[in-house]
């Protein structure tokens, strides 16, 4: 299964130090260029670029299929609700 996040889930798990959930539940996970971009060169997430650039699990991709990603981040978010 591809997973692809949106910058939302990836700040949150970040900031209450879960971000490894990702890891647990999926395996591995994409995030479009413009959400790397968003996280790595943001002056406000400076840690969370770091977490980001420093992910085995998380890999940059180019997305073309718009309506996949829109389908997978809702997954993404409902199964990490589900977690807590």
């Amino acid at each position: 299964m591809i997973v692809v996040s949106d910058t939302t889930p990836l700040i949150s798990l970040m900031k209450i130090g879960q971000l490894e959930l990702i890891n647990k539940l999926f395996g591995e996970i994409q995030i479009p260029d413009a959400v790397f971009d968003e996280l790595v060169l943001n002056p406000k997430f400076v840690s969370e670029s770091k977490q980001i650039r420093e992910s085995d699990f998380i890999h940059r991709v180019s997305v073309t299929d718009t309506k996949a990603v829109n389908c997978s981040m809702q997954y993404v978010y409902e199964q990490t609700l589900q977690m807590h």
